[in-house]
């Protein structure tokens, strides 16, 4: 690593700290935020996630006709989601198959819109597709012999009861006897089966081993489109080293809502949640914990507790919204812990969202580079709390980053440093609060900081930037909302497509804070 060069304030103020005097072309950054292949039986609320520099609208397609388009994002109920949206009533189609398609366009021209992927969705309002299909299990009680998969008669195995159910049906497993999970039976699957917790029960009621005590239990359960919804999924091997909760096959598709997983050996056993490539892995108010790793492509309003390792790895159409992280501590092991790692060697990862993402207690580097490309990424309202705070932890990009916002961050006891700046085109950081900020060439332009603020340092950086405390409510507290009296409090500049902090509580229309927080003023609104 080539060391670090101290620079005169006002080299830095003109080479990093660069107001924006001409955007480059850029394209939109946007993901949906739903799961796909869910059947719908009465109106629902569909949104998208998007941002861009100059504003974003979102046109929406069902079967190749355009039926609404968004201009603001607005509070989603459905997903506790600030986002552009529109209302999907079954009721106008017939009972089937939905494809539906979204283009986020630019608010400004000269840049380019993104085409998401197309989703399916079942339309079911007339409830033609299938009556809804139950068959219950008991493992204390119930029989794959003389049971008949009713809730008086109920399977002994959730293997029985899967093979039985109709495509898209539910099974209920009843609490008392742990579960052990097994190779499921394969039907060409095309919308969700649903394995839960009986009516009444909780994912603390119920727990699944995957791997270890017995022999023929597996993570490897071979079936695609199992949602698996409040039950607690977990491993108790034997021996600590590589291991996983699953195993998926190329193509698989996995839901976890309303779930937990874990290693019962706690989070330096070295169990990765998801191995496998190629499988999609929807992760919905959920909670992984006690694990080497975090993972999930796609995670909504999802709990990461006590991890070893690395929070997010970089690879496209990620999609992290509404995430929350507590203790991140490699203890005495050989781990190299980051909140978000790039390493995709010879590789491109595009279109990465993380919103509503606040990690505390975080004995880890925060945004780290490697090897690859990340391209179109956007970090929006952000926290990352290191602690213990004396330690040397750092964010560092290395690495090619093209086309990154860093917007509304909060960074507390943590050095973010522009490493290796040769890779760094086109980054866009605004309303943030850092720790401090260092660059090995400041004389990179490819780097636009705007009203933002450095809480220690020599150099005040970029246009409009503030220093000093930024005057935390309670760092001891990890009460990161400022005091009215922070240089950060209402100095910020309106953000597109961000009118609301992570808690939902509105920025102000005008005169935002600074960092990832907004006033606690129900006058205005959550």
């Amino acid at each position: 690593m080539k060391s670090l060069q101290i620079l005169c304030p006002l080299r830095l103020l003109l080479c990093l700290g660069f107001a924006m005097t001409g955007l480059q072309a850029s394209q939109v950054i946007a993901n949906w935020d739903v799961v796909p292949f869910q059947e719908v039986k009465k109106a629902m609320s569909i949104g998208v996630v998007a941002f861009h520099e100059t504003g974003v609208k979102v046109d929406f397609f069902v079967n190749g006709e355009k039926v609404a388009e968004s201009k603001i994002p607005t509070p989603n109920p459905r997903t506790r989601v600030v986002e552009y949206q529109f209302t999907l009533d079954p009721a106008g189609y017939a009972d089937g198959p939905l494809l539906l398609m979204a283009v986020a366009h630019p608010q400004a021209e000269g840049h380019e819109a993104r085409v998401l992927d197309e989703i399916t969705l079942y339309a079911n309002a007339g409830g033609g597709i299938s009556i809804e299909h139950v068959l219950w299990v008991d493992g204390e009680n119930g029989s794959d012999d003389t049971g008949d998969g009713s809730e008086a008669s109920p399977y002994a195995s959730l293997q029985k009861a899967v093979s039985e159910v109709d495509d898209g049906g539910t099974v209920y497993l009843k609490a008392g006897k742990e579960y052990k999970l097994r190779s499921l039976k394969k039907n060409k699957e095309k919308r969700w089966t649903t394995i839960s917790a009986a009516p009444g029960l909780s994912a603390d009621d119920v727990h699944i081993l995957t791997y270890g005590r017995d022999k023929n239990s597996t993570g490897r359960y071979g079936r695609s489109f199992v949602r698996w919804k409040n039950v607690s999924m977990y491993c108790d091997r034997s021996k600590a080293g590589y291991g996983n909760i699953f195993y998926f096959e190329k193509g698989m598709m996995t839901w976890l809502d309303g779930s937990v997983i874990y290693d019962a050996n706690g989070r330096f056993a070295g169990t990765q949640p998801f191995n496998g490539k190629g499988a999609k892995v929807y992760l919905t108010d959920s909670l992984q914990r006690d694990l080497a790793n975090a993972g999930g492509g796609f995670q909504r309003n999802v709990k990461i507790k006590d991890i070893c390792s690395d929070i997010f790895r970089a690879h496209s159409n990620l999609v992290a919204i509404n995430v929350s992280i507590d203790t991140i501590d490699r203890g005495e092991t050989a781990a190299h812990p980051d909140f978000f790692q790039l390493h995709s060697p010879n590789k491109v990862e595009e279109n990465l969202i993380l919103y509503n993402v606040q990690a505390v207690n975080m004995g880890a580097q925060g945004i780290f580079g490697g090897g690859g490309e990340v391209k179109d990424a956007a970090f929006v309202n952000i926290l990352l709390e290191k602690r213990p705070k004396d330690s040397h932890l750092k964010s560092q990009l290395t690495g090619t980053w093209t086309h990154v916002l860093l917007w509304n961050m909060t960074i507390d006891s943590q050095t973010f440093m522009f490493r290796q700046v040769a890779g760094l085109t086109e980054i866009d950081v605004r309303n943030c609060i850092f720790q401090n900020v260092t660059s090995e060439d400041a004389g990179h332009a490819g780097i636009t900081v705007q009203n933002s603020h450095f809480s220690s340092g020599k150099l005040k950086l970029g246009e409009k930037a503030t220093r000093g405390d930024p005057g935390f409510v309670s760092r001891d507290q990890s009460d990161y909302r400022l005091t009215q009296a922070s240089p950060a409090y209402q100095s910020g500049q309106p953000l597109p497509g961000v009118p609301a902090d992570m808690d939902g509580y509105s920025y102000h229309p005008v005169h935002p804070n600074r960092g990832a927080f907004a006033d606690k003023n129900p006058g205005r609104g959550r």
